[in-house]
């Protein structure tokens, strides 16, 4: 399933197996580090818990297109900006 997390007025989707699942990737370090590092360096710093949610349709198309084209085959974890 695709899961969203909303930051400062965006969205990125990721994979997850399950709602627990993308919770723990959402709370990671690392995907709260790359996150803060990529608003860092857009617009300052952001607040923001990083709790998954579903993604819509229009997200889902999104994320699919995106990940169609730009996910390597060997990639774990594919973050793409939908909103």
């Amino acid at each position: 399933m695709i899961y969203v997390v909303d930051v400062n007025r965006m969205s990125f989707a990721f994979v997850a197996g399950s709602e627990r699942h993308a919770a723990e990737i959402a709370g990671s370090p690392g995907f709260v580090q790359a996150l803060d590092r990529f608003f860092l360096k857009q617009r300052g710093a952001m607040a923001s818990s990083h709790r998954p949610r579903a993604a819509t349709v229009q997200e889902l198309a999104l994320f699919h297109d995106m990940s169609s084209e730009f996910a390597e085959p060997t990639a774990d974890v594919l973050v793409a900006r939908v909103g």
